[in-house]
């Protein structure tokens, strides 16, 4: 369970990432937050640890909707995949991931935990894409690995390069776009 100051921390820390991205610095939490730049190292050692931090608590809330979806019974299955492939907690939906893409060479520590969290805890998907299956929602011959490996390709490379720089959308639109092309392909 995470410190209720950590959390109002990583709560304007995200909201200072949308303003300046990576190159915010603990001043600038500090001044959002109206708290002292001490208070925030006392909870934190670095930047880097401060965004590896963050990106737990942001996967971390990611799980716990996706287990909302899971268990919810308002949608259909084909519904509960295509919300879990691009599960995001409403407050994250406008989170500028499009600033992400320097992260592997500034803090590669962090990027590699992005990574790790990208390429586990599939578990629940799977199980429902096989429920898929099973209701005839996916074809019976679908390699659902080759379809994980794609679904993680994508997500990886919008934190790997500069896609999104400059246009108009936000990431939860283009990861909504590749999961209607995964799911539907882009035949008209």
């Amino acid at each position: 369970m995470i410190s209720e100051i950590r959390e109002k921390i990583l709560i304007g820390t995200i909201q200072v990432f949308n303003k300046k991205g990576l190159k915010l610095t603990m001043d600038d939490v500090a001044d959002e937050l109206k708290i002292s730049k001490k208070t925030i190292y006392k909870e934190f050692d670095s930047k880097e640890e401060m965004f590896e931090t963050m990106a737990d608590y942001v996967f971390d809330n990611i799980k716990v909707r996706e287990e909302e979806i899971i268990d919810s019974k308002e949608y259909s299955t084909e519904e509960k995949i295509r919300l879990l492939l691009s599960a995001m907690p409403e407050s994250y939906r406008n989170i500028n991931f499009q600033e992400l893409h320097p992260l592997k060479d500034k803090y590669p520590k962090v990027y590699k935990k992005l990574q790790r969290r990208l390429e586990t805890g599939w578990e629940p998907t799977m199980k429902l894409l096989e429920q898929g299956k099973e209701e005839g929602i996916i074809k019976k011959d679908a390699d659902l690995k080759i379809f994980k490996i794609m679904m993680e390709a994508s997500l990886e490379r919008f934190f790997e390069q500069d896609v999104m720089k400059g246009g108009s959308r936000k990431y939860n639109d283009y990861l909504n776009e590749v999961v209607d092309i995964l799911l539907t392909g882009i035949s008209a």
